[in-house]
């Protein structure tokens, strides 16, 4: 049987102190397979080992015909080129954050930079743009330390509006997000992320 390729992006530069780490630890082992085929995990450590922003020769890229831009900028384009099809080979994504100044850190913030490319992964249409990359489950495990995603709102909340943006612009819709926040005030915030996982866990959050 096929085994279910999750690709995670660790986005947190903190190793052993990540929340964002520890809660997906909670959380992924959990999941279940759709059909009880075994899980195969390819993790990409964004926050301790970040991919380059982009470069002048790649942005010069994007304004390029497909054809042309790789004739002229092959190499600019490698990088981006090996992260698509690193995508596509995955059954599910999870995305491990921690939230930065509202929304996503730039480490994350330059794998999408890298992953939405007009006609690659997206197409712009007279109906606005549409992805062009099969939509398959986007678990986001994100943390934070203030008192973010709450009703009424505390903190401004830039951090899904986008990622739910931007991820839809290539096909990924089916986006669902799981978060421990307010860490900043708990006592021991590994037992906070514990807690809050199992509540996620008990209401069926990965199903």
């Amino acid at each position: 049987m096929k085994p279910l390729n999750v690709l995670l992006l660790d986005c947190s530069p903190r190793r052993g102190f990540s929340t964002s780490r520890h809660l997906t630890e909670q959380l992924l082992p959990a999941l279940p397979a759709p059909s009880g085929q075994e899980i195969r995990v390819t993790k990409r450590n964004l926050g301790t080992e970040p991919l380059p922003a982009i470069t002048a020769s790649y942005a010069e890229s994007l304004l390029l015909p497909v054809a042309e831009a790789k004739e002229s900028h092959g190499a600019a384009l490698a990088l981006s080129d090996a992260l698509i099809e690193e995508l596509e080979q995955a059954d599910m994504l999870w995305i491990s954050t921690p939230v930065y100044n509202f929304t996503v850190p730039a480490v994350l913030k330059n794998w999408i930079d890298l992953v939405v490319r007009r006609d690659v992964t997206f197409v712009n249409t007279a109906e606005g743009k549409v992805g062009l990359l099969r939509d398959r489950p986007t678990f986001v495990a994100v943390t934070s330390g203030g008192a973010m995603f709450r009703d009424p709102p505390v903190q401004p909340d830039f951090f899904r509006p986008y990622l739910t943006a931007v991820l839809g612009v290539i096909g990924l819709k089916d986006i669902r997000f799981t978060h421990a926040t307010g860490l900043a005030f708990a006592e021991v915030p590994r037992f906070a992320i514990e807690d809050q996982a199992a509540r996620w866990l008990s209401e069926g959050a990965l199903l």
